[in-house]
C-alpha cells in the first residue's frame, strides 16, 4: 500500500509541473489575442491617411527577439496585421514566397571567395536589395512594410509599422501602437516627477583678499571642483509634458588640492526650467534631448559668510524614462565670494564660469 501511494505522489509529481506549464500557455495565448484585437482595433482607425499611391503592399520584414515571441506567434500578428489593411484600407496585401522567412544558409561565392550567412528567421530578399527590388518589380508592389514587435511593461505587446517606397527607399508612413493585457494598463505620464541629482563642476580660484588691505587682489591660478547633490521637484505646463517648471534643493561641496583655502560647503535652493527640443521617442515615451535653466541661490554653511547667485544652461540627454545626464555651464551672477570663518578673515572669489556633468534620476 506505501508503495502504490509513493508511486502515485511521484505520478502527481511529474504531471503537476506540465499541466502548470500548459495553462500558462494558455493564458498567454489568450492574452496576446486579447492584445491583437486591441492593436488591429486602433490600427483600423489610423489608416485613413496612408499615402494614395500604396496600392500593393507586401510585409517583407519582421525584427523580433526570438526569445520573447515563437514562430506561432509571429505568424499570428503578421496575418492580423495583413487583415487589418485589407479591410479597412483600399490596399492589397500579398504575401510572395519570395519574402517567406527561411532557416536556410545562404552561399555567395566568386571564383577566389566563398562566404556562408546565416539567415534564420530572414527571407532571401531582405538580405539583397537587389533581390528585394526585383521582388516588387515582378508583385508591382508600391510599398514594403517592416514590423518591429516588442514586449513591453509587464509584457504589453508594441507593435511598430514602417512602410517605405520600393523605389526611393524613403520612409512614407510609420504608427507604433501598444496594447496591454486585461487588468493592466502602463500608468498615465502626468507630468510630475521627483529629480535626484548628483554630479561635478569645474571652477577656477581667481583671487582672494585680506581685510586689512581689501583693495588689493592676490590672484591665484588654481582650480576646484564642486561636487553637488540635489533634490527637487518638477511638474509639466503642458499636455505634451515636453516643458517643465520646477525647484529644487541641495548641497555643493568645493574641494580644492592646489588651494585649501578655497574649500567651503554651501545649501542651495534653486528653480529649474526645461523643454523638449526633440521628438517624443516611443521607446522610453519621453523626450530624448531637452535644454535646461537653473539658478540658485548657494548660503554658505558654517562658519563661513557669503550669499552666490548662479545662472547654469544645460543640455539634458534623456537615456531612459527614468535615467539620464546633463552638461552644463554655470555662471555667477554678481558677487562670488566668500569669507572665511578663520582668523584671517579673507574673503575668496571664485572665478566668473564653470561647467560640469550630471547624472539623475527621476520617478
Amino acid at each position: 500500500m506505501r508503495i502504490f501511494l509513493l508511486i502515485m505522489l511521484m505520478v502527481i509529481g511529474f504531471l503537476q509541473p506540465g499541466q502548470a506549464q500548459k495553462e500558462l500557455r494558455e493564458a498567454e495565448r489568450r492574452a496576446e489575442t486579447y492584445m491583437m484585437s486591441r492593436i488591429s482595433d486602433q490600427l483600423s482607425t489610423e489608416l485613413s491617411d496612408l499615402p494614395i499611391n500604396i496600392r500593393r503592399m507586401a510585409i517583407y520584414k519582421i525584427n523580433y527577439n526570438s526569445n520573447r515571441f515563437s514562430n506561432e506567434s509571429i505568424a499570428f500578428i503578421k496575418g492580423e496585421i495583413e487583415t487589418v489593411f485589407k479591410e479597412h484600407s483600399p490596399v492589397s496585401v500579398i504575401s510572395p514566397p519570395e519574402l517567406d522567412p527561411t532557416d536556410k544558409l545562404k552561399i555567395v561565392g566568386t571564383d577566389s571567395t566563398l562566404k556562408l550567412m546565416n539567415i534564420k528567421g530572414r527571407s532571401l530578399a531582405d538580405m539583397s536589395p537587389e533581390l528585394l527590388e526585383s521582388v516588387a518589380n515582378k508583385y508591382l508592389l508600391s510599398g514594403l512594410a517592416e514590423l518591429t514587435l516588442q514586449r513591453h511593461f509587464t509584457e504589453g505587446l508594441v507593435v511598430q509599422i514602417r512602410i517605405m517606397s520600393p523605389q526611393s527607399r524613403e520612409i512614407v508612413w510609420t504608427r507604433s501602437i501598444v496594447a496591454y493585457p486585461v487588468g493592466i494598463q502602463e500608468k498615465d505620464n502626468t507630468g510630475k516627477n521627483v529629480v535626484i541629482r548628483f554630479g561635478t563642476t569645474v571652477m577656477s580660484n581667481e583671487f582672494y583678499t585680506n581685510p586689512i588691505a581689501s583693495n588689493i587682489e592676490n590672484s591665484v591660478e588654481t582650480s576646484s571642483l564642486n561636487y553637488n547633490f540635489n533634490f527637487g521637484y518638477r511638474q509639466s505646463f503642458n499636455e505634451e509634458n515636453s516643458g517643465y517648471l520646477g525647484f529644487y534643493t541641495g548641497f555643493n561641496i568645493i574641494r580644492s588640492n592646489a588651494s585649501e583655502e578655497f574649500e567651503a560647503d554651501f545649501w542651495e535652493l534653486g528653480i529649474s526650467f526645461d523643454q523638449a527640443i526633440s521628438m517624443k521617442n516611443e521607446q522610453i515615451n519621453d523626450y530624448r534631448v531637452m535644454l535646461g535653466v537653473d539658478s540658485s541661490v548657494w548660503l554658505a554653511m558654517g562658519d563661513n559668510k557669503g550669499n552666490l547667485i548662479t545662472f547654469n544652461p544645460s543640455l539634458i540627454l534623456n537615456m531612459t524614462k527614468n535615467i539620464g545626464f546633463e552638461l552644463y555651464g554655470q555662471y555667477f551672477l554678481g558677487d562670488r565670494a566668500f569669507t572665511s570663518d578663520d582668523v584671517s578673515s579673507n574673503t575668496y572669489t571664485y572665478g566668473q564660469f564653470g561647467y560640469g556633468v550630471k547624472a539623475y534620476v527621476q520617478f
